[in-house]
């Protein structure tokens, strides 16, 4: 069977540029400054005795509860945090809490007010349920779009949920501020109000708020302060309320109110939703008045990790420094000098000395930040790469990586302990969380890492180098950043080659330019609302091939100069493109005459089948039509068992290579089907061959596929957020594909009632398309057959070419490559003393400029030779091309022939031909490399104009050879 091309890229998402959530809060704070009690909490504010000022360092406008708060209670006007050494209400009287007890008290509180909320346990930090993030970086991701749309209905409302978020935009601040963190776990209350369904909104949630802090937390009112805000994200707009205690700023209270778009407008949402945001991480260490958070927050982590690396982290000059570390916040410092230097006059200590003691601190504080986060990012199933999001993963734990080579501290740690780190985590979370399952692969994904990472070093620090030189040792932003993203250098490996600070704005720079990227709206072509839902017929009978309908209406296609041959049926059992599996086909009989259906979609809850050919009578004579449907059963099957196929595939694959397999996108053809997965590497003909055969038993052991129609909750509970493999749909109510022990997905698409209607399954091959994406190619069934048919014929014509049995076609097969490989080696000398001899010809003939006739397919033969007589060339001034049919090569000992002169004469019209050129060599010369300056050697590639050619060269005064 010829196989059919296979397809070999990834689908290209369509972006537009996008407001920020920093620029539409600026258009909008002047209008909810003037308006407090139209935008704000007032009443609740006035309650319990605050009244409202502004303050006099930043502006904000802030509620106080005693005058003898001046500021607004932020860090930056407090000018310290001033609970570190005395700790904060219960606290402060001797009560100290864990980081576990922390949540615990936040939960017995909110699950206990006026207005109960329920606790519900955290999503995966890979937020696969959205198709525009690819994690969560706030506790409403979880809910975002469809539960803020009212499209689906949240698990509980109202409800609180201890969501591991993660963030890449302060990786500067953490270690050193003491409330930064790249990974953190955010205590969230959220809640929906709905047009027919209020909850409570902005004055009970600040109540709430309230009660915990001082009830629970026996926090002192005259601590408090809260500070009026507005709050974007996510699409999202809405007024909101920070609050502080002694300087750090506790949690932030968002009353989401309106729904922005790209161009900076934004509009009323009918549903009012909470979204509170607390750092759990802050909570033990503003009660107990650690020096840092990380004491409390790591636990068994910093004591297994101190241990390990034998850091002090009790010294006097970090207990001094902790009050003041929240100045040092870089995003917002304008001068970290100064800053430094008002720190030393505070504390006693001189800069040089603070930096110095609390240098091994810091970088082992990232080093346990930068690591949980990886396995909590991991093990829900994301892999560190170059791209997307896992690029983020690489960077940080690349950063891990040169911190302790930095510090000397692999030949203490080593990787064993490096690992131990980790599960180290685990078990501090699972206080929280409950234990983590088992993750076989996850040990092999660090080391793979950390391999990548020391095996590229060298090479990435000439690229450096090399840019460094390009710069005069001074590199922009810009600069940065395409070290970082093209190179893969950790900003902290640039700084230490280049001796160059990390810029202050270097990681929010790399938020921004990420929020400035969004995807493009989906182009909708034909308006359907007005038309009633096309009635699903392909789940209710899917082996039948015919059934009847009335047409409901005709529209013209707008691809196709408004040809009217797009009919919209009141029923259909033609399945239309989606869950990555192409369309039926098949035939209308309409008004007696039979047409042919090549394309079937679906837009909105409308059916659309696309005919052949238009319709040739006037279109209000179809509309109420009866019509005969057939479907082409045999594409049907083909395409039901390579839907099918994929499944078990993809369970094939976890079961093989481990659970960070996830499905990163399919298709299924009637051709071929393909299966993307994040892995961490090509795959072995022996882990294709190990997943073939797996795929196989799964099919042969004949297990039942069910399908059907569940409750998205109750489906989500029973099967957790593997069911979105292939993304999240709107909704409540998901269509279940449960195949029996095996797999269970949320899928549109059609499937066979038992694995073994499939047929044997072919792994064709295997690729890597990017990095952490490996992408399998496989036929089932009748496709199958045509494979190993085709392979058949192959190996019988092998056999009667060769004139050998079938038991030779190894033996005999290797021993003429081995020839070939001998004839070809023997070609290649030979070549290269022809090359030889003519360069020798030019450098010592008669002529100062000559032109070779060249065979070559490509001018590679022609570089390592000609690095060999460049000095000649020079010494001599000559110059000599080498001319064939898709290429121009050149040497000249001299840099002045003009190259772009002579592309610009042979170009033929249409054509671009593509230059490269270099005007030195670098060549070797025993074990040194010699490096010859003012040359010239080039390659002009492209189809061009011979005859042009030959009579521009020759009045330039070549010869030909």
């Amino acid at each position: 069977m010829q196989q059919k091309e296979f397809e070999e890229t990834i689908e290209e998402v369509k972006t537009i540029k996008a407001i920020t959530p920093k620029e539409i809060k600026k258009i909008v704070r002047p209008q909810f400054e003037a308006n407090p009690e139209l935008f704000y909490p007032t009443k609740v504010f006035d309650k319990f005795g605050f009244s409202r000022c502004k303050c006099p360092k930043c502006g904000a406008y802030f509620w106080r509860h005693t005058e003898k708060k001046t500021t607004c209670g932020d860090s930056n006007c407090e000018g310290k945090y001033s609970f570190i050494g005395v700790g904060t209400g219960k606290g402060a009287k001797g009560n100290k809490i864990t980081y576990a007890d922390a949540w615990n008290g936040f939960k017995k509180s909110l699950t206990s007010a006026r207005v109960p909320c329920t606790a519900i346990d955290r999503y995966p930090v890979v937020a696969r349920w959205r198709n525009d993030v690819d994690y969560v970086a706030a506790g409403i991701y979880c809910f975002q779009p469809f539960c803020v749309t009212g499209e689906m209905d949240p698990p509980a409302n109202p409800l609180i949920c201890p969501q591991f978020c993660v963030r890449f935009n302060d990786l500067d601040n953490i270690g050193l501020t003491g409330r930064h963190y790249s990974g953190f776990i955010m205590l969230g209350i959220q809640t929906f109000n709905y047009p027919d369904k209020y909850v409570f909104f902005k004055e009970e949630c600040v109540e709430f708020n309230y009660r915990w802090l001082t009830e629970e937390l026996e926090i002192n009112p005259d601590d408090i302060t809260f500070i009026e805000d507005v709050w974007a994200g996510g699409g999202n707009l809405g007024p909101s309320v920070e609050y502080f205690v002694n300087g750090l700023e506790v949690g932030n209270m968002v009353f989401m109110q309106y729904k922005y778009f790209h161009d900076g407008s934004y509009e009323e949402l009918p549903i009012k939703i909470i979204d509170t945001g607390i750092g759990l991480e802050r909570i033990p260490w503003l009660v107990n008045g650690s020096p840092t958070s990380y004491f409390d927050v790591f636990a068994g982590a910093f004591a297994f990790l101190a241990q390990k690396l034998q850091v002090e982290y009790s010294n006097d000059v970090w207990k001094a420094f902790g009050p003041y570390s929240c100045l040092l916040n870089v995003d917002e410092v304008e001068n970290v000098d100064k800053t430094w230097e008002f720190i030393s006059s505070q504390i006693g200590y001189d800069v040089q000395t603070i930096k110095k003691e609390i240098e091994q601190l810091k970088d082992m504080y990232i080093i346990l930040d930068h690591t949980r986060t990886v396995m909590m990012v991991v093990t829900d199933g994301s892999l560190p790469s170059n791209v997307g999001g896992g690029s983020n993963i690489r960077n940080i734990i690349r950063r891990v990586f040169a911190v302790l080579k930095k510090n000397n501290w692999w030949d203490k740690l080593g990787m064993d302990g490096l690992l131990q780190l980790f599960q180290e985590h685990k078990n501090d979370l699972a206080k929280l969380y409950g234990p983590f399952g088992e993750y076989k692969s996850f040990d092999q994904i660090i080391k793979q890492e950390y391999e990548r990472w020391a095996k590229t070093d060298d090479d990435k620090k000439v690229k450096l180098e090399k840019l460094l030189k390009q710069k005069n040792n001074q590199l922009s932003i810009d600069d940065w950043i395409f070290a970082m993203s093209t190179h893969g250098i950790p900003a902290d490996t640039i700084s230490q080659i280049s001796k160059l600070p990390i810029p202050g704005n270097l990681y929010a720079e790399l938020a921004d330019r990420a929020a400035r990227i969004t995807k493009a709206p989906e182009a909708i072509l034909y308006n359907t609302v007005h038309l009633p839902e096309t009635t699903n017929l392909y789940y209710q009978t899917p082996k039948d091939g015919k059934f009847q309908a009335k047409i409901v209406t005709i529209f013209s296609n707008v691809q196709q100069q408004n040809l009217p041959n797009i009919v919209i049926l009141n029923q259909s059992a033609f399945y239309p493109f989606g869950g990555g599996q192409d369309f039926d086909q098949g035939w209308l009989t309409i008004q007696g005459e039979r047409y042919y259906v090549n394309n079937v979609q679906k837009v909105g809850k409308v059916v659309l089948h696309i005919l052949e050919k238009p319709l040739q009578n006037a279109i209000d004579t179809y509309v109420g039509q009866e019509v005969l449907a057939e479907i082409d059963l045999e594409r049907r099957t083909i395409l039901r068992n390579h839907h099918t196929a994929t499944h078990i595939v993809f369970a094939a694959c976890r079961r093989v290579l481990g659970p960070h397999v996830w499905q990163n996108g399919a298709h299924k053809s009637v051709h071929n089907a393909h299966l993307d997965i994040t892995h961490f590497a090509p795959l072995s003909k022996e882990q294709e061959q190990a997943i073939e055969n797996e795929v196989n038993k799964i099919i042969l052991s004949a297990k039942q596929i069910n399908k059907g129609f569940m409750n998205k909750a109750d489906a989500e509970k029973e099967y957790g957020f593997r069911l979105y493999q292939g993304g999240i749909v709107p909704g409540n109510e998901l269509r279940v594909v449960n195949i029996d022990g095996i797999d269970v997905e949320a899928c549109c698409g059609t499937h066979c009632d038992s694995t073994s209607e499939v047929g044997w399954v072919r792994i064709l091959k295997t690729q890597k398309l990017q990095d952490g994406v490996v992408r399998l190619y496989y036929v089932a069934g009748v496709k199958t057959i045509e494979v190993l048919n085709s392979e058949g014929e192959m190996i019988n014509s092998l056999v009667k070419l060769w004139s050998i049995s079938k038991n030779q076609l190894v033996e005999e097969g290797s021993k003429i490559f081995q020839e070939k490989k001998h004839y070809e080696s023997a070609y290649n000398q030979l070549k290269a003393e022809l090359i030889k001899s003519q360069l020798k010809y030019v450098i010592d003939g008669p002529n100062q400029k000559t032109v070779i006739q060249s065979t070559e397919p490509n001018p590679t033969a022609y570089f390592s030779e000609i690095g060999k007589y460049i000095q000649q060339l020079k010494d001599s001034k000559k110059g000599l091309l080498f001319v064939a049919d898709t290429f121009i090569y050149g040497a000249f000992g001299e840099s002045n022939f003009n190259v772009d002169e002579l592309s610009k004469q042979i170009e033929e019209e249409g054509q671009q031909l593509k230059i490269n050129k270099q005007n030195k060599i670098s060549v070797k010369d025993g074990k040194k490399t010699i490096q010859v300056n003012d040359v010239l050697t080039f390659s002009i590639l492209g189809k061009f104009n011979k005859n042009k050619a030959s009579k521009y060269l020759k009045e330039q005064g070549f010869v030909q050879f």
